[in-house]
């Protein structure tokens, strides 16, 4: 079962085996001892080593079979990090089926979207995280499809679907020693984990024949749109995705690398996942993301490469308890941010060849890096070349071109790019060119060597009075002030101009800075139309939990439009 043929060759062996196969290679290379994982919730911890993993992992695909999964069914998993990610990541490539990350933060209404919009023939979950009742949520779900054949708002209409088997654990350290519980009927509609892994004890003589070009992956992705889409990855995409990044970083098989990334986003399922299985490193994962967790976790186990978006960055240096010597054995990572809160990365957190990189779901979640090896005025100012066999181009006022210095769209095409959105014909079609572009809805420029700039994504261009402001830049600016920690803008109501600059800022600790004086800073280094007409100074910020922050959130707090005169648009 094939996907599509993408333009393009990753240049790597181990793009073209499948997760599983990928595992079989790695296991064979390191031997079974070697740690592929530590993980660390608040009072637990455990590790995976390489054959626990290969061992675990066919016990759970052979009981995927034994209820029935063939082939391209969907097996979703809802849990925050922990060792059932990659176990079933690679049971799933192994029985032939496609993995569906859901987020542990869905509820009821966004559970019924993305389970009827995707039917998955088993769902494995987490009973509870804390206050966070995981399964009783999806059981809600579960049962409200099974009796309404209604996927929720926006999703498809048609009969009840068949409910799928809900497997559980209470244990976020499972799936972990084998235990010796008693074997369920494969028809149950509910067991426990050691039930299911009780239905795998013999595996099958015969595995089912998977291509690494076949879809081996399911990513919803919010986008622009007011309903997710599926995203469709092979395990061609995402290996190759992953060596090349980690290839970037100089990542080395005596390597501990710190993830900061949530294992139901493409930086957990591709960026953390899978680079034991293409560098054969260990990585160090937290249950779920905190400053406080981060330097603990980067300290006990001697991390010496990491992940991190900006804002994690941010409130890391920001963090009272913050100590250089905890990020001590840090040296290499990848993160992102306006120049002066990278300068602290590279200065103060001691990561001295941080590099930049540009993604989207749609493109197994990166497609440019900067290598460790440039120069540190290129890569932490931009965002790096393609990787090999991919191709950006520019669409800019006059065409599409890879002329430097033309602002417009962003434009993929290669290997990366996902078999598409799952049945959804008409929006792949939208998203990728009949010449095979990924039109990514982001703002780019190429310079003279080739490096990709990211200047914005086209929703988060503000429109002033049919001016077009970048809130990257405005953010960028105000970031040079030592008072601001963190800084995100959006556009906010106006009655005249239809939306204006607004600034939500964070200071320092123990910094002063009021509204007049920012104000008068932007209006110093920028044209009058993108100063920030207001500015909100906030300490609490709606974070996603690959922290990022949420600015539709941020939008929401600003009110309605009021009496406003023209549209955002312009």
């Amino acid at each position: 079962m094939s996907g599509t043929a993408r333009a393009g060759d990753p240049g790597a062996a181990v793009a073209e085996l499948t997760w599983a196969a990928a595992l079989d290679a790695a296991v064979a290379h390191v031997g079974p001892d070697k740690v592929a994982f530590f993980f660390e919730g608040p009072e637990w911890r455990s590790r995976l080593t390489y054959g626990d993993w290969l061992r675990l992992s066919d016990r759970a695909a052979a009981a995927l079979t034994r209820l029935g999964v063939e082939p391209g069914d969907r097996v979703a998993v809802a849990s925050p990090g922990g060792p059932v990610w990659p176990v079933m990541q690679t049971a799933c490539s192994r029985a032939g089926a496609i993995l569906l990350p859901l987020s542990i933060r869905y509820r009821r209404d966004e559970l019924m979207y993305v389970l009827g919009r995707a039917r998955p023939k088993v769902v494995i979950a987490l009973e509870r995280l804390r206050q966070t009742t995981i399964v009783e949520n999806i059981r809600g779900a579960l049962d409200a499809l099974a009796e309404e054949g209604a996927g929720g708002p926006g999703a498809p209409t048609g009969p009840a679907s068949p409910r799928p088997p809900l497997v559980w654990f209470a244990d976020a350290t499972a799936p972990g020693e084998d235990s010796a519980a008693p074997t369920p009927d494969p028809g149950a509609t509910e067991m426990s984990w050691e039930g299911f892994a009780g239905l795998g004890v013999e595996l099958p003589e015969i595995w089912p024949d998977v291509d690494a070009r076949d879809p081996v992956l399911l990513q919803f992705t919010s986008g622009t749109t007011a309903f997710p889409k599926g995203a469709l990855l092979s395990s061609r995409a995402s290996n190759g995705v992953a060596f090349h990044l980690a290839e970037r970083m100089g990542l080395r098989e005596d390597d501990v690398m710190f993830s900061t990334q949530p294992f139901y986003h493409v930086g957990g399922t591709i960026g953390t996942t899978l680079m034991p299985l293409t560098h054969r490193c260990t990585m160090a994962v937290p249950e779920r993301y905190r400053p406080e967790v981060a330097r603990e976790v980067v300290r006990r186990y001697g991390a010496t490469v990491r992940t991190g978006q900006a804002a994690m960055y941010a409130a890391e240096l920001a963090d009272p308890g913050f100590d250089a010597d905890d990020y001590k054995t840090l040296s290499r990572g990848w993160g992102a941010g306006a120049p002066a809160l990278v300068d602290a990365i590279t200065g103060r957190m001691g990561v001295t060849d941080l590099i930049m990189a540009y993604g989207l779901t749609e493109a197994a979640s990166i497609s440019t890096a900067c290598s460790w090896t440039d120069p540190p005025e290129v890569r932490t100012r931009c965002c790096g070349k393609p990787l090999p066999g991919m191709e950006v181009l520019i669409a800019g006022p006059e065409g599409v071109t890879d002329e430097p210095g033309v602002v417009g769209e962003i434009r993929i095409r290669g290997w990366s790019l996902m078999e598409g959105y799952f049945e959804d014909p008409a929006a792949t079609a939208a998203a990728i060119d009949a010449d095979g572009w990924l039109h990514t809805g982001d703002v780019g420029r190429l310079d003279a060597d080739g490096n990709l700039h990211f200047v914005d994504r086209l929703k988060d261009m503000i429109k002033p009075g049919g001016e077009n402001v970048s809130a990257a830049e405005v953010e960028r600016v105000i970031s040079e002030l030592p008072a601001v920690a963190r800084v995100a803008v959006v556009g906010g109501p106006d009655p005249r101009l239809g939306e204006v600059p607004v600034a939500f800022v964070e200071l320092s600790s123990g910094a002063a800075l009021d509204e007049e004086e920012l104000i008068e800073f932007c209006r110093r280094e920028m044209a009058d139309f993108k100063v920030p007409r207001r500015v909100l100074f906030v300490d609490d910020w709606p974070m996603t939990e690959s922290g990022k922050v949420q600015k539709n959130e941020l939008k929401a707090r600003l009110g309605g439009t009021g009496d406003q005169l023209v549209g955002s648009s312009g």
